[in-house]
């Protein structure tokens, strides 16, 4: 189920010809290729996607906000790999790299600094359209040699992450499950940059999230972490053993075993 308030984009506009899979996924959720002068002007301010340059990107029709694509690529070649707070909470060191399922993978920002510390990242996404997203980042990664070694060390489910936790755990991939929920309550962390703005109009809003934390504490082998604003409740009011803060933002941990004995 896509969370309340969220809804799919009316079209792709397409600057180039879209290859052939992006047209079919299109066609199965129901949205328009076009081209730009098919642009109506009463459509300005609307989502859409836009297919350019060979990538896929979310944005408006028209507008002053550039298109937001995911991009594992440029977020693996930066040299500083990430918020040290989040890996902390994770529990990651130079010798702990556990298997992580990003069970809200939205732009995959936190899958890919996840990645670039050397764990293997399962993504879950729910949204349809951020699952292209995604897929269409996946690709571009696919295509650089030099990063070979993420690509098999990262991978994408779309559809509810209550459905795909137990099976992942069966597979010994939920070692950790990481969470990073859009509630109504705290709004997700990193809205505050104009990117983003799109993503939380694409997305809304869910419920309280207390399914999803359940599965994932039944699911998780280690711990389940949680972002959260820093003064926002705990999610679905369930208090954390330890919380990592930092300015803004804090990560809630809910360990289940010592990572000391992590092998």
């Amino acid at each position: 189920m896509i969370a309340s308030q969220a809804f799919l984009p009316e079209a792709i506009v397409c600057h180039e010809p879209p290859p052939p899979e992006l047209v079919d996924a299109a066609a199965r959720l129901a949205i328009h290729c076009i081209a730009p002068e098919q642009v109506s002007p009463t459509l300005s301010t609307e989502l859409c996607l836009h297919w350019k340059d060979a990538r896929l990107a979310l944005g408006r029709f028209t507008g002053k906000e550039k298109p937001v694509a995911v991009d594992f690529v440029a977020a693996l070649s930066q040299r500083r790999q990430g918020p040290e707070l989040l890996w902390k909470a994770i529990g990651g060191s130079t010798r702990v790299k556990p298997t992580i399922v990003d069970a809200t993978a939205g732009f995959g920002r936190d899958s890919a600094v996840l990645l670039g510390r050397g764990s293997a990242v399962s993504m879950i996404e729910s949204h349809p359209v951020v699952g292209l997203l995604l897929s269409d980042a996946m690709r571009r990664l696919q295509a650089d040699p030099l990063f070979a070694e993420h690509v098999a060390n990262l991978e994408l489910y779309c559809g509810e992450a209550e459905g795909h936790l137990p099976t992942l755990a069966k597979k010994g991939r939920c070692q950790v499950v990481y969470l990073d929920p859009m509630f109504a309550e705290s709004g997700k962390s990193a809205l505050a940059k104009k990117d983003m703005q799109l993503f939380q109009a694409l997305l809304g809003h869910g419920d309280d999230g207390r399914r999803l934390l359940e599965v994932a504490l039944d699911c998780a082998e280690y711990r389940v972490v949680v972002k959260r604003a820093l003064k926002a409740e705990p999610l679905a009011q369930c208090e954390p053993a330890f919380a990592i803060k930092g300015k803004a933002v804090r990560f809630d941990v809910y360990p289940l075993k010592s990572l000391k004995y992590f092998a």
